[in-house]
């Protein structure tokens, strides 16, 4: 097999492995949680389309920057790409990453926009060309295997990245020291070379997609295990309002002429609290079940926060005056943010509801946002009863109950804190607290500062 035969056959290989990674993407994953998957995607498509121009290329031997230049750049364009996907799969890759690689990829296209300008020797463009794919995916590969080690496909991937840049170590040398080597040379050693590129690529076409496979397996068990939490919370936190409301209602329709007016009232706020709670619970199960099956829209855009918290403070005005606690906004007017105003307004009115909740009778509640490190940071602070240490590690997790009573007795589930968990996560953003027991809970989110 020639070499032009070999340029066909990754033409071919990319493009259908583009062709499986896109069909993957839209068919089987949402758009929020795989768009590494876009991306890679795209670097298939552009290494095919290169190695579509260098197969077509009829004359070899004359020095044409233009072909030279624009085969190239889809090149290194793809392989640029791919570094991406590969740091976009490793969890907490830093924004500094992601600048560093794409400072790498404009220094070293313009490196070999310079070699072109001054005709280089093709044998030094080909070594040069090998050091920049190397460039571009030493750094992601070493940080993919560092982070990778518990998955089979991901250790699969990791080191054929690794076997990829020991044949661009040697494609670098090789040209070097045998100074007729162009892109089309017909040596045997060429030959293994290309070869080995289209037998990794191969591997590392099928390995991404057994990852992906492995990852949606992943979700489906997730899934599973979520369902059976929602059908527990359902099963047991809506039986018991349900049955304070009936069993009061049955009380009053039996003792209905023996009450006295101040029981009879009292009797109606126990249903009414009752039936709140309930209602409260249904939102929260609601909203959980249409973001776990991806029905819920996420529409971030450019909102102010003041009005977002005047209404959730206002909704909840009444049960902070039944325990005589007052809420406090520091939040001034025209303070922006980029976010999902429904999803927002769930987040304050689930975190503002726990801090009355959890703080004694004529505490206090406020509301803050100071923005540092390109974040904006939302807190809500009680003076209240605080959390355990040992109950902080699971409170956002669903698998754990934390089902703790409030100073009034009142109920929960503890799903509305997995609710602001991944609302804040579907903005980019992060959630904690900070809480000390008998000195109160300071609950903070973050999300970018994208106004």
């Amino acid at each position: 097999m020639d070499i032009r035969n070999t340029m066909g056959l990754l033409f071919w290989g990319n493009f259908a492995l583009a062709t499986l990674v896109f069909t993957f993407r839209f068919a089987l994953f949402s758009k929020e949680n795989k768009t590494h998957l876009l991306v890679f995607g795209f670097s298939k498509i552009f290494q095919s389309f290169a190695w579509l121009a260098f197969f077509l290329r009829t004359d070899t031997v004359t020095f044409n920057p233009v072909n030279i230049l624009i085969t190239n750049t889809l090149v290194f364009t793809s392989y640029y790409l791919e570094s991406v996907a590969m740091l976009m799969m490793v969890k907490d890759s830093s924004k500094k990453a992601y600048q560093i690689q794409f400072l790498l990829f404009i220094i070293t296209l313009l490196s070999f926009y310079g070699a072109v300008f001054v005709e280089a020797a093709a044998n030094i463009r080909v070594s040069l060309a090998s050091i920049i794919i190397f460039t571009l995916l030493i750094l992601p590969s070493l940080q993919f295997l560092m982070a990778t080690r518990s998955s089979l496909f991901k250790k699969i991937l990791g080191f054929n990245y690794v076997i990829l840049l020991i044949v661009l170590v040697f494609r670098t040398f090789y040209p070097l020291f045998k100074t007729s080597t162009t892109l089309y040379s017909v040596d045997p050693t060429q030959k293994i070379i290309f070869l080995i590129i289209f037998l990794m690529m191969i591997i590392s076409g099928v390995g991404y997609l057994l990852l992906l496979q492995e990852e949606k397996e992943m979700q489906v068990k997730k899934l599973l295990d979520d369902k059976d939490k929602f059908f527990s919370i359902i099963a047991h936190d809506l039986r018991g309002p349900f049955n304070g409301i009936i069993g009061l209602s049955e009380l009053l329709l039996e003792n209905d002429n023996q009450l006295k007016p101040k029981e009879t009232n009292e009797f109606i706020q126990l249903i009414h609290q009752s039936s709140k709670n309930v209602y409260s619970l249904l939102e929260n199960l609601l909203t959980w079940a249409q973001s776990q099956t991806g029905s819920l829209e996420f529409s971030p855009k450019k909102i102010e926060i003041s009005p977002i918290i005047n209404k959730t403070i206002s909704l909840l005005d009444n049960i902070a005056k039944s325990k005589n606690i007052r809420i406090e906004s520091k939040i001034k007017n025209e303070e922006y943010a980029f976010a999902d105003k429904d999803m927002l307004e769930t987040i304050f009115r689930n975190l503002i509801s726990n801090a009355i909740k959890f703080t004694e009778n004529n505490g206090e509640v406020q509301l803050s946002i100071t923005r540092e490190n390109n974040q904006i940071v939302f807190s809500v602070q009680d003076n209240g009863i605080g959390i355990p240490p040992e109950k902080i590690t699971n409170l956002f997790a669903i698998n754990h109950r934390n089902t703790t009573s409030g100073t009034n007795d009142e109920t929960g589930t503890g799903l509305g804190l997995m609710l602001c968990k991944d609302f804040v996560k579907k903005h980019g953003g992060k959630i904690w607290v900070e809480s000390e027991i008998g000195k109160g809970s300071n609950f903070k989110f973050s999300i970018p500062d994208s106004v």
